[in-house]
Parts: structure tokens; sequence; C-alpha cells
């Protein structure tokens, strides 16, 4: 749950961030209120518009009807959910994830995204033609892969090497194929995500003076979950239809961003291997000038100082 003092700071972020007035009142949608979800939710319950939210366990639809006008049940693993509510909505955010459980697990990547993108297709065939639509897809930066640390734009290449990769490439381009002169698709590529309950520099910081069991040559990339929640309306606001990397200016690799956080607080270097100890890496800088040059603003530029 986010605490009374996570939501009024989110609440002040979303009164004084950078980004253009947002309509009121729309019938919107988010398909998958997890960590980012529910934030997003939480900022469009304030604006006024009418929600439906889905989650896959039926434990969390109680908590969910604090946030949306519409909980519901999906699940993307199972071929009987219902997504037909979504054929009559002014937007939707698609924010699948596997379950933490299945993380790393093929096949739930698979049923979680590509069956998961496949419904929706489905449910939108039946909606009027002529009906505007605005659909925001979160993606991951993960799709890039091991770049060897070049500067990565929207235009360069992925990997579809990995099959995880390419699971999520080939969502990406299932969820592209409802553009249309009525349809804006706008897919948001994250870099890995930290805020309320997830201080990832906190956690590095807690192996200052011991061994991180990973490639600190690699660079990795991140986003705000407050900064996604902006990104999001932006998209909306500005009707984007294209993608775009939402990742902040931070573009250490692993060893360099432990140092400088160790250094700050006074503490013994962390070490990092310097040989990769998974198959699935990403190493680039992945670069965010594409939603810099449309005025967006971040409120967490760096992951550190």
């Amino acid at each position: 749950m986010t605490s009374s003092a996570d939501l009024a700071s989110l609440y002040q972020l979303l009164a004084t961030r950078d980004t253009p007035t947002l309509p009121s009142g729309e019938r919107r949608a988010i398909l998958g209120c997890g960590y980012v979800g529910e934030a997003v939710a939480q900022a469009w319950k304030q604006q006024g518009h009418e929600l439906w939210g889905t989650t896959t366990r039926p434990e969390r639809l109680t908590e969910l009807a604090n946030l949306v006008d519409n909980p519901l049940i999906f699940d993307s693993t199972d071929s009987r959910s219902d997504l037909s509510f979504t054929q009559d909505l002014d937007g939707i955010l698609v924010s699948f994830a596997p379950s933490k459980t299945s993380n790393v697990d093929l096949h739930h990547y698979q049923q979680t995204y590509l069956q998961g993108v496949e419904l929706l297709l489905q449910a939108l065939q039946q909606r009027p033609v002529s009906t505007p639509l605005q659909l925001v897809y979160l993606s991951s930066c993960g799709v890039y892969g091991n770049r060897q640390g070049a500067v990565t734009g929207e235009d360069d290449p992925t990997d579809t090497d990995h099959p995880i990769n390419a699971v999520l490439v080939r969502a990406e381009e299932m969820i592209s194929s409802l553009r249309s002169e009525h349809v804006n698709v706008c897919i948001l590529r994250l870099g890995g995500i930290y805020g309320p309950g997830r201080d990832i520099p906190a956690t590095l910081l807690g192996a200052a003076g011991g061994l991180i069991q990973r490639n600190g040559l690699n660079v990795p990339c991140w986003i705000h979950r407050d900064d996604i929640i902006s990104g999001v309306d932006f998209a909306f606001a500005r009707s984007l239809n294209d993608t775009f990397n939402l990742v902040n200016d931070t573009q250490f690799n692993g060893q360099e961003l432990t140092d400088r956080l160790c250094e700050q607080a006074g503490l013994p270097f962390a070490r990092w291997l310097t040989i990769d100890t998974a198959d699935r890496v990403l190493n680039a800088r992945v670069s965010n000038a594409k939603l810099k040059r449309l005025g967006f603003r971040w409120s967490h530029r760096c992951l550190v100082g």
C-alpha cells in the first residue's frame, strides 16, 4: 500500500510539474494496476477521470475500488479474460508485468505480453472505427540488449536474439498495429523503476565494501515512478503517437554508479564483477533526447547527484 506521505508528495508533484493541461472527465482504463499502474490511478482519480482498473488477484479488488470506479479481474495468461469494456473508452494505459515469481520464465512472458496484447487487439476490433482513442503502452529499454554501452536512441536496433527481448519487441509491434487515423499508440520504453518502496540507491549502498555478483561494466538506465506518471500524462496531453525512451539522465555503468553513491555516503566502495553472470543484460547509454525535444521535464533527473 502507498503511504499518506507518498500520496501527498505525488499530488504536490502533479500540481507543479511542467506539462500541458489534461482534459478532465475522460473514460480511461489501466490494464495492470501494479506498482506503476496504481500510482497512475491515484493521479488520474485526482484529475476527475472515470476509471477502469485491472488486477490479476481477486484479493486486491477491494483495495483497487478505492482508486478506480470499476475494478476488474484481468489475467492475460487466461484466454477467457474479457476486455470488452475497453471498446467505449477515451484512453487506455497498458501496464502489463509478469508476476514476481515468474520474472525469468519465457512462457510466462509470452502469456503476459503476447496473449495480453492479443486479447486487447481482439476487444478493440469491435470498437467503432471513427471513435478517437489514446493508448499508452509501457515497454522496457531492455529491448536494446547489449549494445556495448553505446548511446542508444529509439531508432537503434532492438535485440531479438534473446527470447525474452524478442517477446517484448513483438508485443510492441502488435500494439503498434492498432495505429490508425483515430487511434494513437504511444510506446514508452522504461528504464529500471525506482521510487517509494524501491530505494535503488539504498539497495546499492547496502553492498558497500562487498562484491556485487553482476557485471559492473554494463550501463543500465533508470526512471523514477513519479516521472513515469508525468510521462504517461504527457503522452495523453500531447496525443503522442510514437515510441519514446522514458529514462532519466543517469548513464553510469554499475561500478561508476556505486562508486559515486559510496563516495557521497562516506562508505567503502563496492566491487562488481567484470563478466556477465546472466544471458540477458542491458548495456546501453539510453538517450532521452527525443522526449526532451518535445518539452518533457523530469522531476528526478538523476539517480545520483
